[in-house]
């Protein structure tokens, strides 16, 4: 299933890139300034999929580290601090 929403995703993301590209492409207007335009927009747009990956990574880092210490068993609860804990009977001492 979410392979699927992922071939969609990137399938409507390439085919708006390419419809993009090409109405650039035949637009009325100089090449060079086309073509500087077409830089542009994809520096743009790189910049914010890359901020965007950054704050997708800091959630997931984020969402993480708060699983990994809600997990993280405290050490006087550890199953080998419980056995120490014991009351020694007189044999022991």
């Amino acid at each position: 299933m979410m392979m699927r929403i992922g071939k969609a995703i990137c399938t409507v993301l390439l085919a708006s890139s390419a419809g993009v590209a090409i109405g650039l492409l035949f637009a009325p207007g100089k090449g060079s300034q086309t073509r500087k335009n077409i830089r542009q927009k994809a520096e743009n747009f790189l910049e914010d999929e890359i901020m965007n990956y950054n704050r997708i990574v800091g959630e997931v880092k984020t969402k993480l580290d708060d699983l990994l210490n809600a997990l993280t068993i405290p050490a006087c609860d550890s199953p080998g601090n419980q056995a120490d804990t014991k009351p020694k009977t007189d044999a022991e001492h």
